[in-house]
């Protein structure tokens, strides 16, 4: 076991080495939106195509979630099954508030706005 005074300096030092850097921050903005579908899987996919026609990039897609990139900004979307129909949860984060924001919004509004007719 180390003696405080031991522990005391670490930490000062960890402090001092955090101070020197320069803060920087990020931005994560978030948004559900009830989908027309009363089903995941089919959830997912609206979000997978919404992430296609809003030109995102590295688009990958796993059983909770499909993931992407856009310029200055990282998506992630999960499907919530809720009655009557599936809850889509979008989440953006990155640099500049604006234009997560944006990418929030433009891609919460496409997933919604998908009709599938059966």
């Amino acid at each position: 076991m180390r003696p405080l005074w031991i522990k005391m300096g670490m930490a000062i030092a960890l402090l001092a080495t955090a101070a020197a850097v320069p803060a920087s921050g990020a931005t994560l903005y978030w948004a559900s939106t009830a989908v027309h579908t009363n089903s995941i899987r089919t959830c997912f996919s609206f979000a997978n195509t919404s992430m296609h026609a809003l030109n995102f990039q590295n688009i990958r897609q796993s059983a909770s979630e499909v993931a992407g990139s856009a310029p200055g900004a990282y998506a992630a979307v999960t499907c919530i099954g809720t009655s009557p129909r599936v809850t889509a949860v979008v989440m953006v984060a990155g640099e500049n508030g604006n234009l997560v924001a944006q990418a929030r919004d433009n891609l919460r509004n496409k997933i919604a706005g998908i009709v599938q007719i059966d």
